[in-house]
C-alpha cells in the first residue's frame, strides 16, 4: 500500500508541480470546452487531449526506466503530441472491440423484445471484456515503450499476463484503485453542473499521472523480475 501512497501523492509533489498540474488540468477544460463546438468540436476535443496524454506517458516511461524524478517540465510539443497519438491508438485497439459489443448491446436493448434481453447480455460482455482490457493495457504500454515502441508488442498477450503475474497483488490493488477513482470522477461529472466537470477535467489529469507513476515502478518491476 505504500507504494500505492507514493503515487497518488506523486503528481502534487516535486518542485514546481502546481504550475505544471494545473497547465494539464486546463488542457483538458479546454478541449472539453472545446467538444461543445457543433459538428467538427469532437475531434478538437481529442487533438488537445494528445498533449496531457502524451505528457503521462513520458511520466510513465520515465519511471519504467528507472529515471524517476519530478513531473517533467512541459516541452517539446511535437513529440508529447505524437507520443499521446500512438498512445491513443494503441489504447484504441484494446478498446475497440469491447466498444462494439457495448454497442450492439446497446442496440438490441432499444430494440425492445428478445432482442432487448439479448442486448442485456451483450451489454455486461463488452463490460466484461472492457474490464479486462483496461487491465492489461498499462503492461502492454510497458511493452509498447520497452521494445522501441512497437505496436505488435503491445499485443503480445502470453508475455504481458506472465510479466502481470510477477506483480499480481500490486498490479491489481493499483488497477482496482484506478478504477474506484474513475467511478468518482465519473460520478462528479453527471452529478455536480459545472464545478463537477471541471474536477472531472483535473481529476483525470490527476490519475493518469498517478498511474503513470505507479504502473512505471510496477511494470519494470514485472519486466526486470527473472531476467
Amino acid at each position: 500500500m505504500g507504494d500505492l501512497e507514493k503515487s497518488f501523492r506523486y503528481p502534487l509533489t516535486g518542485e514546481g508541480w502546481g504550475p505544471k498540474f494545473a497547465f494539464g488540468g486546463i488542457l483538458y477544460v479546454l478541449g472539453s470546452l472545446l467538444g461543445f463546438l457543433p459538428w467538427m468540436g469532437w475531434i478538437f476535443c481529442i487533438l488537445i487531449a494528445f498533449l496531457p496524454l502524451g505528457y503521462a506517458y513520458k511520466v510513465f516511461r520515465d519511471h519504467l526506466g528507472g529515471a524517476g524524478g519530478p513531473l517533467p517540465a512541459w516541452a517539446d510539443w511535437g513529440e508529447l503530441f505524437t507520443m499521446g497519438l500512438f498512445v491513443f491508438l494503441l489504447s484504441l485497439g484494446y478498446w475497440i472491440i469491447p466498444g462494439l459489443i457495448y454497442w450492439l448491446g446497446k442496440a438490441l436493448w432499444d430494440s425492445g423484445g428478445f432482442a432487448a434481453f439479448l442486448g442485456v447480455l451483450f451489454i455486461i460482455l463488452g463490460l466484461g471484456v472492457g474490464l479486462v482490457a483496461f487491465f492489461l493495457l498499462p503492461m502492454a504500454l510497458a511493452f509498447y515503450a520497452r521494445q522501441n515502441e512497437s505496436f505488435t508488442a503491445a499485443y503480445r498477450w502470453s508475455g504481458i499476463v506472465e510479466k502481470i503475474w510477477v506483480v499480481q497483488r500490486e498490479y491489481f490493488i493499483g488497477w482496482l484503485a484506478c478504477l474506484i477513482f474513475l467511478l468518482v470522477l465519473l460520478f462528479v461529472r453527471t452529478y455536480f453542473l459545472y464545478v463537477g466537470w471541471v474536477l472531472h477535467a483535473f481529476g483525470v489529469f490527476y490519475l493518469s499521472l498517478a498511474a503513470a507513476h505507479l504502473f512505471g515502478c510496477l511494470c519494470r518491476q514485472g519486466m526486470e523480475a527473472n531476467r
